[in-house]
């Protein structure tokens, strides 16, 4: 999925959630183990697939990779990975634990990440998902991005997403 940049969308209402950025520690790694673990890997991995998964991208900013969490626990997680020369940006290891699933945490994080691309000055973006992730994708579009169709067979995919969720092709 693409995005171009538009206006900056306002800062998300949390809630009872908090969001703030990743700080490095091996605290946050096993923070982030845990949510990447419900459904992004198979099961849960080690340190060093964190350091695999996080640091192959390109620099890591901690400013632009977000840690959610509800009464302490971890609950999502997103990173930006910014190329400042393409002025693009990638949107990596996008989670979330099934407790807090279907409550607007997608939504509200992905919000995070387009005014991170906006301050990063970054002027597109791109996105990797699954067809079968259809609640990630329908946050996805709620924040502005759209897909990436480059031949026949991502359209017939595309068809079969929107019919799923409802939507229409832009």
């Amino acid at each position: 999925m693409r995005w171009k940049k538009g206006d900056m969308p306002a800062p998300p209402d949390w809630g009872g959630f908090v969001c703030r950025s990743f700080n490095g520690s091996d605290e946050d790694i096993e923070k982030w183990l845990d949510i990447v673990a419900d459904g992004l890997t198979d099961g849960r991995q080690d340190p060093d697939f964190f350091r695999e998964c996080m640091y192959s991208h390109g620099p890591l900013e901690f400013d632009k990779f977000f840690i959610v969490e509800y009464g302490g626990e971890p609950a999502a997680t997103l990173a930006v990975i910014c190329d400042y020369e393409k002025r693009e940006g990638y949107i990596h290891m996008v989670a979330c634990r099934t407790p807090f699933r279907g409550r607007g945490v997608g939504t509200r994080l992905n919000t995070e990440a387009v005014r991170a691309l906006i301050g990063a000055g970054m002027e597109t973006a791109y996105l990797t998902t699954d067809d079968f992730r259809i609640p990630a994708i329908k946050s996805y579009l709620r924040a502005g991005f759209y897909p990436d169709i480059i031949n026949e067979e991502h359209e017939k995919r595309w068809a079969a997403i929107f019919a799923a969720t409802g939507g229409k092709q832009q």
